[in-house]
């Protein structure tokens, strides 16, 4: 069988891909600080005397092509048994194939006074928000952000509220990503977090942090039992930017639970510009985790391991190439949103090749082919069976005005 129906959304695409493929690009990753990294106030905006209200807007649609079509299957966002086009699995974007969809969006203004406090509130909607937020109370789902945060010294800041995560590599926001979709480890790693966070700038490129926590991206307490997580960020644009944090927490279900289910868990990636051009981009990226088996009677772990490579290179600053592989090994079942109920967990190889084209650093429009193996067969194809392959191809457009 074909592996794609050549529709005309595919030639569209085809089209798109075979044209931005003749040239390179570089995109300016210096000015660019993801949401996991605490960013000053958006250029977008007007100042009175030491006061100063600004606004983002952010907005990336796409449409994807893959292998889904008609599909009978409970649903965990609506926990109900549900017919439905085009819906995979193990992801929160692409969350449907053949048909347009909002990947992401949000609306955010902010409030500074002079350099010693801010305070934020931010909105969003589109599929990532529909598979992330689902556990959350309804009249919360919606917040992006709702934060402030207060300088103690210049070097010394506490943060409150509700917030994006630094944890992962990858971040809700594709068009700061080096590809269109995120990893399937990225929808396991916190994108956001309720808590408080102490951030220590000791240097011009180091910053050190300390959080409390409600729990593993959780806006509403779980189990009565904080979480604690460290955080090291490193920024040395067009050398090396990075981030090492680590989390620690208790995974309970329920805050009568007898048991504990200790977890640790550790992400560390740098995005490294190699020769005296800084025309080629590495990112190696490392998740780990340990995890206490729920109900154990010894001191018994389940792992994860994911580690991942993406290599850009750029000869134009309007156009590129980026490619990565990424490995995920949870022989332990224990990622629920990768939770297979196979003996062998879920193990799986991936790769993905991406070409982009920037008409203004507001703008990035990107084509990109993604393929993965898993060991089991967990995928679905188009007569809704299980398969052990997975694949699409999307093409996409995000706009970030700040």
């Amino acid at each position: 069988m074909p592996l794609i129906q050549l529709k005309s959304p595919v030639i569209i695409g085809v089209l798109f891909t075979l044209f931005f493929s003749q040239n390179l690009f570089s995109q300016t990753e210096e000015n660019k600080e993801p949401e996991k990294k605490a960013t000053s106030g958006p250029g977008l905006g007007i100042s009175l005397m030491n006061h100063r209200i600004s606004a983002q807007l952010y907005s990336d649609f796409a449409y994807a092509v893959g292998p889904q079509k008609q599909r009978r299957y409970y649903d965990y966002i609506t926990r109900d048994t549900l017919e439905d086009f085009g819906r995979r699995d193990y992801t929160s974007f692409p969350l449907y194939t053949n048909q347009f969809s909002l990947a992401y969006s949000y609306l955010q203004l902010q409030y500074d006074f002079e350099n010693k406090l801010r305070f934020r509130f931010a909105v969003h909607a589109g599929s990532i928000v529909e598979a992330l937020y689902f556990e959350e109370m309804p009249s919360v789902r919606k917040i992006r952000e709702l934060a402030a945060l207060y300088y103690i010294t210049p070097k010394l800041a506490l943060e409150a509220g509700i917030f994006p995560s630094y944890f992962g590599a990858e971040i809700v926001l594709n068009k700061e990503n080096l590809h269109a979709t995120r990893g399937y480890i990225a929808d396991f790693t916190p994108d956001y977090e309720a808590g408080a966070r102490l951030h220590w700038y000791a240097t011009e490129k180091s910053t050190f942090r300390a959080m409390m926590l409600n729990g593993w991206q959780q806006i509403r307490e779980g189990n009565g039992r904080k979480a604690l997580a460290l955080g090291w960020s490193y920024n040395n644009p067009k050398k090396v930017v990075g981030d090492w944090h680590m989390y620690f927490g208790d995974e309970r279900f329920a805050y009568n639970s007898p048991n504990r289910i200790f977890r640790y868990y550790s992400n560390s990636y740098a995005r490294i510009w190699i020769g005296a051009s800084k025309k080629l981009l590495i990112l190696p990226v490392f998740d780990f985790m340990i995890q206490e088996k729920p109900g154990s009677s010894g001191t018994r772990f389940d792992w994860v391991t994911a580690p991942a490579l993406s290599v850009r290179y750029a000869v134009h600053e309007k156009f590129g190439v980026a490619a990565r592989y990424d490995r995920i090994w949870n022989p332990g079942d224990v990622i629920p949103e990768l939770f297979t109920g196979l003996p062998i967990g879920w193990r799986s190889n991936s790769g993905t090749f991406t070409l982009e084209y920037l008409p203004s650093p507001q703008v990035t429009f990107r084509s990109e082919f993604r393929y993965t193996m898993n060991d089991g067969k967990v995928f679905r194809d188009k007569d809704d069976d299980l398969t052990k392959l997975d694949y699409y191809f999307i093409v996409s457009m995000a706009i970030h005005i700040q």
